[in-house]
């Protein structure tokens, strides 16, 4: 059992790898605007490509604050009713890869 606290030790803490090897759900929730996302940890693993990326760190801010400040992350095992009710996950649908440019003077 993982203690409350996180350890001031990266490998004692709970991973998304570990996350995504036991078929864990990740909420991330803002407790400044209160926006909650819920992602499959593998999908997070793919995204995040760091396997030992702590599983309470979030990896970015919340989109609508702009900030970190405030975000929360928890990992469950989600109920059996709650994916029969039609549970929301986000999902990664394809990455993108974009130019930026600068004008030079020559």
């Amino acid at each position: 059992m993982m203690p409350a606290v996180p350890s001031s030790n990266k490998l004692a803490n709970r991973s998304i790898s570990d996350c995504a090897r036991d078929g864990m759900l990740i909420t991330m929730r803002c407790n400044g605007c209160r926006r909650q996302v819920n992602y499959w940890a593998a999908d997070l693993l793919q995204v995040i490509e760091d396997p030992f990326h702590e599983a309470h760190r979030p990896p970015w801010g919340c989109a609508h604050c702009r900030t970190g400040e405030y975000m929360v992350m928890r990992w469950r095992i989600p109920a059996a009713s709650e994916l029969a009710s039609g549970l929301t996950v986000r999902r990664p649908v394809k990455k993108i890869t974009k130019w930026i440019w600068r004008d030079e003077k020559v």
